[in-house]
């Protein structure tokens, strides 16, 4: 056997690799389609992305990062002088500030994202203060477990109070 010819046998030769159909497949064209697909589907998914991502957020996410980059450059140790830092001070709110309520018309201007709607009316208490949803027609389909149980809630809290009342009527 080894004495014969290598083209005859067929040693050291390449794979032939064939298609379903028997023609033969160049595997290096065939690879360089692969990579082209996949790149393309890479670009169609960066596409995507792109688009699924706001303009708000993305503004917001450069500002970010601009801030940071700004924060890198200060010194560590921020004295009373400072303008920057005064002035981040004063745009800060405090939750006890009593004359934050005269500044609150302008930070309303500034809510952040968009305002879910809420049904403007009265509607009947229920146990956990849950509101309505806004397009509620205000009807009341509950089977009135929530109207027993807050009648006597209330009758139990009269009784409480009526209980003591008698108690320390002596003294």
């Amino acid at each position: 056997m080894q004495e014969l010819d290598p083209d005859e046998t067929g040693r050291d030769a390449e794979t032939v690799h064939r298609d379903k159909s028997g023609r033969k497949v160049d595997l290096a064209a065939k690879r360089a389609e692969e990579a082209r697909a996949r790149r393309e589907q890479m670009e169609r998914e960066e596409k995507k992305m792109e688009w699924g991502k706001g303009l708000v957020q993305r503004q917001e996410q450069e500002d970010r990062k601009r801030r940071e980059l700004e924060e890198q450059h200060k010194p560590l140790a921020r004295y009373a002088d400072d303008k920057e830092l005064n002035e981040e001070l004063k745009e800060r709110t405090l939750w006890n500030d009593p004359a934050a309520f005269f500044l609150t018309s302008a930070s309303k201007k500034k809510s952040k994202g968009p305002k879910r709607p809420t049904y403007q009316g009265h509607w009947p208490p229920n146990r956990f203060n849950i509101p309505p949803g806004y397009r509620w027609d205000g009807v009341d389909r509950s089977n009135g477990f929530e109207k027993e149980y807050f009648l006597r809630q209330n009758s139990r809290t009269a009784l409480k109070a009526e209980a003591y009342a008698w108690s320390a009527e002596d003294m």
